[in-house]
């Protein structure tokens, strides 16, 4: 059998889940900023794959110590303006470099309310969700930059219903007019610049998402992901296109006749595998 020699199609490589915290001090009062990074190389990198021939390899290691290095110049509370800090730095430093990719987790960290006030160095951490940034950087084309949040659970216990749907031969959903609705939102956002702080463009879509999801009669869960998108979008003029995604969190009504209450509707089972999965994207 004749041997085939294989092509190299796609490479890149980098570092994952880099860690760093920075303490901003002014006088008392002190913020945190804490980021999880991740950084993909990719250019003129074929020889190490096809030889011995390790020139072209900024090792992961260095990858690592930039991060840290940078964190310590330029990290302030914005992790967006920092990933076009790191996406800027190199391409500058690697011309051998066509492009990277970085995401840049943040733990969040608030203020800690003690007797009425904000404590100014004692912080608890935020758990509703996964803050994050994601930017595409190369040569020949202007940084994309995008920012949102994932797994941001939200709950209403009524106000949401769900009739009229195509039924065929193999529906057994009941239809109803009144139900429990939960959700893990997940919203991504691109910004046309960095010139809003993060922690500003995520209250601004968060606030127009509590409005619509907690005020609003839920026909569906498109008809709400729409009516969110379109609120954050008039909330935030920053934002050129949203996504978002609303997994349904399934709270199941327990069937207790047989335990003497019938009809209940007090009692729920959680469960979220499988769950329905509703997406859309939104621009301008």
């Amino acid at each position: 059998m004749k041997h085939q020699q294989s092509k190299l199609t796609a490479n890149r490589y980098g570092k994952h889940k880099v860690r760093v915290l920075k303490v901003l001090r002014e006088g008392q009062d002190h913020q945190v900023c804490e980021i999880e990074a991740d950084i993909l190389l990719e250019g003129d990198l074929e020889a190490s794959y096809l030889s011995s021939d390790n020139s072209s390899i900024v090792p992961t290691d260095t990858v690592k110590n930039t991060v840290h290095f940078l964190a310590h110049d330029h990290l302030e509370t914005g992790r967006t303006a920092f990933a076009a800090v790191l996406g800027r730095h190199f391409l500058e430093k690697y011309p051998h470099l066509s492009g990277l990719s970085v995401e840049l987790r943040e733990q969040v960290w608030n203020p800690m309310p003690v007797n009425g006030k904000a404590h100014p160095h004692a912080f608890l951490a935020e758990r509703n969700g996964q803050r994050f940034t994601t930017g595409r950087f190369t040569r020949d084309s202007p940084a994309k930059l995008t920012a949102g949040l994932r797994d941001h659970l939200l709950m209403k216990t009524t106000g949401s219903g769900f009739v009229g749907y195509h039924e065929c031969d193999l529906t057994t959903l009941p239809p109803t007019t009144d139900r429990l609705f939960a959700t893990k939102m997940a919203c991504e956002w691109t910004l046309a610049e960095v010139r809003v702080p993060d922690a500003e463009t995520e209250k601004k879509v968060l606030e127009a998402a509590y409005e619509i999801f907690a005020s609003t009669y839920s026909p569906s869960v498109q008809r709400t992901l729409f009516q969110i998108g379109e609120a954050a979008l008039q909330a935030a003029s920053e934002i050129e296109e949203i996504s978002l995604r609303l997994p349904n969190v399934h709270y199941l009504n327990l069937d207790l006749s047989r335990l003497g209450r019938p009809d209940q509707r007090q009692v729920f089972l959680p469960t979220d595998e499988p769950h329905g999965q509703i997406e859309a994207t939104l621009t301008r």
